[in-house]
């Protein structure tokens, strides 16, 4: 599904595409390895993980566990009310 919206977005001339993922409670060695794989598929330009911020704590240890993985460029804390998200913007 990224790629089409990758191609998409580079025949109509748009030089950004944001990739959300679904949302986690948990993480799981499934889980990163879809990221994992995502990452490496769309090359993107910039990855942004976003925590709700009333995670607390955990939300460090999440934050580390995915940037261990992906290498991210930065994080946003916001009030949400679903789950725990990574975001992974593709530029061209």
């Amino acid at each position: 599904m990224p790629n089409r919206a990758i191609r998409h977005a580079r025949e109509n001339n748009k030089n950004l595409l944001i990739i959300d993922t679904a949302g986690r409670l948990s993480i799981d060695q499934m889980m990163m390895n879809e990221i994992s794989n995502l990452k490496k598929s769309t090359d993107p330009g910039e990855i942004l993980f976003v925590v709700d911020s009333m995670t607390g704590q955990d939300a460090v240890n999440t934050a580390k566990a995915f940037n261990d993985v992906l290498d991210f460029n930065g994080v946003v804390l916001t009030k949400l009310d679903g789950d725990t998200v990574a975001v992974l913007p593709y530029r061209s």
